[in-house]
């Protein structure tokens, strides 16, 4: 294949980050750390993906004798009245809790002492391919040096600290947890271990321990018993949505509990975190089972490095791309500085591909089998330092969870899924009741916000949002249709869908004019003008009837592949014949409701209306060329509102869109829009506009809000405008730039089971690589490539055939397949 090391998976800094949300991540997919890098007192925030709350079930709503009416009054235009009949069984949004939050473990502190000398040659490093993170610096004449990394063989968190000058490494090691009236953090400490336990009032229990090992020296005794670190103790939740966001003002000194070495040669510090939900021991019990496990001498630190660079490498080194014209060298800082002012450089582009793979892996990595159920990814993937942090780190059904999945199988990352698949299947019992309580029907309901065990309480937005579920599915079909693992498709897939439809069998109605419709229904989070309270109730949603079309499509096609339920598709093709598909008008485009609405935000953040064609297939350029067009002239006219009520994820869907319309400027200008606003000097992306410039939402008065779906989502934007995949054929560099002259990328993967690998120059393909995992045909629709194209196997000149632009060709299971364009005097 077309591969190697491109030399872009590094990025960079000659200063510590001055706060968490610019600090480098790092995670095992359990445990997750955030590294500041600050030189004499560093605070690493850790993580683990189990540490959630558990002080609330979700709350019965009996909202279901409700809907006759609700219904009724609908149909008569009578929104107000409908919404004031639900708002007595519901609260208005923003006055409840919604779910349990996920929330800090621990902090790991690392205080150092150096023998004078001024500091110099500062550089702080993550290594994404390694997946190690480095803070190097001079203090006089000595060097110093560590290397911090999230082992998931070992299940540990790792800090290695070494120096130039034998015997010159003295410093103190703590464990502490923020201050938090709800929780009771007990510990102690001895020479080289640190114990520290945590209880939460309503039970939840969880555990740490650090092991200290010194080459040289001596360890000695620190803080012996649980110190809490100094700042004022926040009153307790008083329910609704409170954000209590960390104050990192407060002076970072030992607290907690803490060892202290001296005199050493080097360090090494080993931390195990476990919460009660991880085994059936006691989680101190299960910490000291993964420290014994590395033994009383100290262990061989350059080997679990790399079997963990190793074990990482196996996810990481799948794929990888490369854009050429960008600048070498520069600090990630410089790039982002750059960017802010307007200057994207090439560079960026890079090294976001692979910071989204990176911190897909980081935080979404499943876990071993028979252990612990591993959390999917939330809105801050694996990292949190908040004790409520925005929207609690939830998952949000209504965009942001489905985009940190969608483009996982496009990136080679399709065994990422397993969480997410896992985490729906726990919670189906619970949506049932969901589907009859709220609406009293069969099947299931998911509500918009959900945490790790338990579907969210629902407000007057969640009441009226269905399509929750049925946007999982959707992300779910992509997978199996990359996949093809019919075993997924049996026994995860299919039922799910089936559970969908039996919602929607119960749930549709028919309008005056004979189709089934949704009500009550919403385009998620868009309020409609002329409503006496802020209301999102609507008529039919295009959302809805993008995705329950879906529904059925996919469960007719599972239905066949599998030889199952034969006398049920009659009923579903009758179902998808009376739904009706989203109106097209020729002031709007594509609608957003199935009846006319006002919108309240008309350049409102979501793109819910067009999720027919990101990340659904139904609509292309090619097979609904209608559709296509109505899509651009929605897009265009949420953009014409100007971008004030925009957040990260829009520009980023908007890329998308702009991708599979084959509009490369206007993609790339979406890009270079979420670059400049949004992405912090680690590439990770903030949700809103911390700068104040007006350019996106001004939510947190400045604040750095980093949310995931948007870093992941950007990673999906750039590589589908090399590579797309739908409706069967597979598109090589369908929206590619004028201002990525040359490049290369290997180990994308396209639907059907084809991994795909190209490079280009001058704008022009000059050759492309597939791979065939389960053989079938194999259509391609090449652009910016110099007709005609040939197809080679082995050495061999193959058969393909051309119509309508696209290449096809047979292959077999494992074949590799060369495409390039045929040289002068070459068989034809």
């Amino acid at each position: 294949m077309i591969s190697g090391d491109y030399g872009n998976d590094l990025i960079f800094s000659d200063k510590p980050a001055s706060e968490w949300a610019l600090g480098y991540p790092l995670g095992n997919g359990r445990t997750g750390a955030m590294v500041k890098g600050k030189v004499k007192a560093e605070r690493i925030a850790l993580n683990h993906d189990l540490l959630w709350r558990r002080f609330m079930d979700r709350p019965e709503k009996k909202t279901a004798a409700l809907l006759p009416e609700v219904r009724r009054l609908c149909a008569q235009g009578r929104w107000d009245e409908a919404q004031d009949l639900f708002l007595t069984r519901v609260p208005e949004t923003g006055h409840a809790l919604y779910i349990n939050p996920f929330v800090p473990f621990c902090d790991l502190g690392l205080f150092l002492h150096h023998k004078g000398g001024e500091i110099t040659n500062y550089r702080r490093q993550l290594d994404m391919k390694r997946a190690v993170v480095t803070v190097e610096y001079d203090a006089g004449q000595r060097h110093y040096r560590r290397e911090y990394f999230c082992s998931f063989p070992a299940g540990l968190f790792f800090v290695r600290v070494t120096c130039s000058a034998m015997g010159c490494l003295g410093g103190e090691v703590s464990l502490s947890r923020l201050p938090d009236p709800d929780c009771e953090i007990t510990g102690c400490s001895s020479p080289g271990l640190i114990l520290l336990e945590g209880l939460f009032e309503e039970g939840v229990r969880f555990a740490a321990r650090a092991r200290v090992y010194q080459k040289g020296g001596r360890l000695t005794n620190g803080i012996r018993t649980y110190q809490p670190p100094p700042g004022k103790i926040p009153p307790p939740d008083t329910g609704g949505i409170v954000f209590d966001f960390r104050d990192e003002t407060q002076k970072f000194e030992p607290c907690g509990v803490s060892t202290c070495f001296d005199a050493a040669d080097e360090v090494l510090i080993a931390v195990a975190l476990a919460t009660d939900d991880e085994a059936d021991c006691p989680p101190e019990a299960l910490c000291d089972r993964k420290i014994e496990a590395l033994g009383d001498v100290f262990p061989d630190t350059q080997a679990l490095l790399e079997q963990h660079a190793a074990d990482h490498g196996q996810f990481y080194g799948r794929a990888g791309l490369f854009i050429g014209g960008g600048s070498v060298g520069e600090t990630a800082d410089t790039l982002v500085e750059r960017a802010a002012a307007g200057d994207v450089d090439n560079a960026l582009y890079g090294l976001l591909y692979h910071m989204s793979r990176y911190l897909a892996i980081a935080a979404g990595r499943p876990q071993l089998r028979g252990g612990a159920p591993k959390s999917p990814i939330n809105l801050q993937g694996l990292w949190n330092q908040d004790r409520r942090p925005a929207w609690d780190c939830d998952y949000h059904l209504d965009l942001n969870l489905q985009m940190s999945y969608w483009g996982l199988d496009a990136a080679n990352l399709g065994d990422l899924m397993e969480p997410l698949t896992a985490w729906i299947r726990r919670l189906l019992p619970q949506a049932r009741a969901c589907a009859a309580d709220i609406h009293g029907c069969g099947g299931i309901l998911l509500p918009a916000t959900c945490d790790n065990k338990t579907p969210g309480n629902i407000d007057n937005i969640g009441y009226c949002f269905t399509a929750a579920a049925a946007w999982l599915a959707q992300v779910l079909w992509i997978h199996y249709d990359y996949s093809r693992d019919e075993t997924f498709l049996k026994n995860d897939l299919y039922g799910f869908l089936k559970e969908i439809a039996a919602f929607y069998d119960d749930f549709l109605i028919l309008d005056d004019k004979g189709r089934l419709v949704t009500c009550p229904s919403c385009s998620p989070e868009m309020g409609i003008m002329g409503r006496t309270k802020w209301s999102v109730l609507s008529s039919a949603s295009s959302m809805d009837l993008e995705l329950i079309r879906e529904v059925y499509e996919h469960l007719l096609e599972a239905s066949a592949r599998l030889g199952v339920d034969a006398g049920l598709q009659a009923s579903w093709s009758q179902t998808l014949a009376k739904l009706p598909l989203p109106p097209i008008s020729a002031e709007h485009g594509l609608e957003e409701w199935l009846e006319p609405h006002e919108p309240y935000d008309p350049g409102h953040r979501h793109r819910s209306h067009l999720v027919g064609i990101v990340p659904g297939g139904r609509i292309t350029p090619e097979d609904t060329p209608e559709y296509a067009q109505a899509v651009r002239k929605a897009l265009e006219y949420r953009l014409a509102e100007g971008a004030g009520s925009s957040a990260s994820f829009s520009c980023v869907t908007d890329a998308m869109i702009f991708a599979r319309l084959y509009d490369a400027p206007a993609a790339l200008e979406q890009l270079r829009q979420t670059v400049e606003r949004h992405v912090m000097e680690n590439l990770l992306t903030a949700i809103c506009d911390w700068r104040g410039r007006g350019e996106s939402l001004a939510w947190f008065n400045g604040r750095k809000v980093f949310q995931i779906e948007a870093g992941l989502g950007l990673g999906c934007a750039i590589a589908e405008m090399l590579l797309q995949s739908r409706r069967g054929v597979i598109r090589l560099l369908p929206a590619l730039p004028g201002e990525w002259k040359d490049g290369s990328f290997f180990g994308l993967c396209a639907a059907g089971g084809f991994e795909a690998a190209a490079k280009w120059a001058g704008g022009k393909l000059e050759q492309a690589k597939i791979i065939s995992k389960f053989g079938g045909p194999c259509r391609v629709m090449p652009f910016r490539a110099e007709w005609p194209l040939t197809v080679w196997l082995e050495g061999a000149k193959i058969r393909a055939d051309v119509s309508g632009g696209v290449l096809s060709f047979e292959t077999k299971a494992g074949g590799r397949y060369t495409l390039r364009p045929a040289e002068n005097g070459e068989n034809r």
